[in-house]
């Protein structure tokens, strides 16, 4: 079970996501438009509102700037491996991001949000070794993470070959790639990975990647952020394939 928090943060999992809501609380005193419309929106989702001191919400969140707004939710259960094949055969799952050990949870959130934005509607991410889904998460995903296909792995090399297997052409975005992202011809079925922030891909998960590719950048910076990197390859393969 996990506490979160903000106004933004309650009002998309009321609306998104009500069936994983244990409880809403809102600081006593709130009396605005803001709390006026959670309550509102809760009542007609049935979700129970309690009205509580701001130490209280400091205590389930632990900080105090969850803006008098804070929700309890169920640990949410991500898709595994076993089920790839009736998902990402749908039309709507031709793009793929594949996340190798991201450690920060806000570049993983900021990750998310991308990929819904550009049409990623799936997520493969290695479960040793990546951030846990925490409020961090949430918070800088803006609600992406209910609305995709998020699968938990074991195994990402195993996975790729999966994706393989069913006509997804397996891309590595690394600063040593052969190719630059702006020249390359992407196919419509395509799988993006991306490394962790300090050293990126891991060796085998490399090896097993179609094509290790790169996004050109000025001799006078080392390095894109993570998360930046991420949007900026996703948003070309939208532009290639809009729909």
């Amino acid at each position: 079970m996990l506490y979160l928090s903000g106004f933004h943060v309650v009002e998309t999992l009321i609306v998104d996501k009500p069936e994983i809501i244990i409880n809403v609380y809102i600081a006593s005193g709130k009396k605005d438009k803001r709390s006026k419309k959670i309550e509102r929106l809760a009542d007609l989702a049935k979700i129970n509102i309690d009205f509580l001191d701001n130490r209280i919400l400091d205590a389930f969140v632990k900080h105090n700037k969850h803006q008098g707004y804070v929700v309890h939710i169920k640990s949410q259960s991500f898709l595994s491996e076993k089920d790839f094949i009736p998902i990402l055969l749908e039309p709507d799952n031709s793009r793929v991001l594949i996340l190798d050990s991201v450690q920060d949870p806000r570049n993983l959130g900021a990750c998310l949000r991308s990929a819904l934005a550009f049409d990623f509607n799936s997520v493969i991410i290695n479960r040793d070794g990546s951030a846990p889904i925490n409020e961090h998460v949430y918070k800088t995903s803006v609600g992406a993470i209910l609305k995709l296909n998020i699968f938990y792995v074991t195994n990402l090399s195993r996975s790729i070959n999966s994706l393989k297997d069913i006509g997804f052409w397996v891309l590595g975005l690394d600063g040593n790639g052969e190719g630059s992202i702006f020249s390359e011809k992407f196919s419509s079925k395509t799988a993006v990975v991306l490394g962790s922030e300090g050293s990126g891909i891991r060796k085998l998960v490399k090896e097993n990647c179609d094509y290790l590719i790169k996004i050109p950048i000025s001799n006078k910076v080392e390095s894109l952020n993570l998360s930046v990197a991420a949007g900026i390859i996703m948003y070309e393969l939208k532009k290639q394939h809009i729909n």
